[in-house]
């Protein structure tokens, strides 16, 4: 099964978005450019509903920091919605939890989506 990415929402605050499938190298590839320039390119706070990605692998992780790292340089969020416990957990065991905030719900989704990024810049 191809990994999809579909856009839910885009308002002037807020970019909602959701991938179903899998993201490991394959799947990372397919999505990787449309995601990208569907959140990070907004410049606006995301939410992505992965309640329906069955595996993360690296690529994976690493295409969701590249979201989160570009948001968090304008001081917006990236929030996870409802992982399943073995993304979770595979995001817990990488010590990237701190990257994004994650929520069980639709609601809380929307509440964190509003607090600034708590991410750090990096300095060159």
């Amino acid at each position: 099964m191809p990994t999809t990415f579909t856009l839910l929402e885009s308002s002037p605050t807020l970019t909602r978005v959701a991938i179903i499938g899998a993201l490991d190298l394959a799947g990372t590839r397919e999505i990787e450019l449309k995601l990208t320039a569907t959140t990070a390119g907004r410049h606006k706070p995301a939410i992505i509903d992965i309640s329906q990605v069955h595996f993360v692998a690296s690529a994976g992780l690493g295409l969701l920091i590249q979201v989160a790292r570009s948001l968090g340089t304008d001081k917006h969020s990236t929030v996870l919605l409802a992982p399943n416990e073995i993304t979770q957990h595979a995001i817990y065991v990488s010590k990237l939890n701190s990257m994004f905030r994650i929520a069980a719900t639709l609601e809380e989704a929307l509440e964190m989506a509003k607090l600034p990024s708590e991410l750090f810049v990096r300095s060159r």
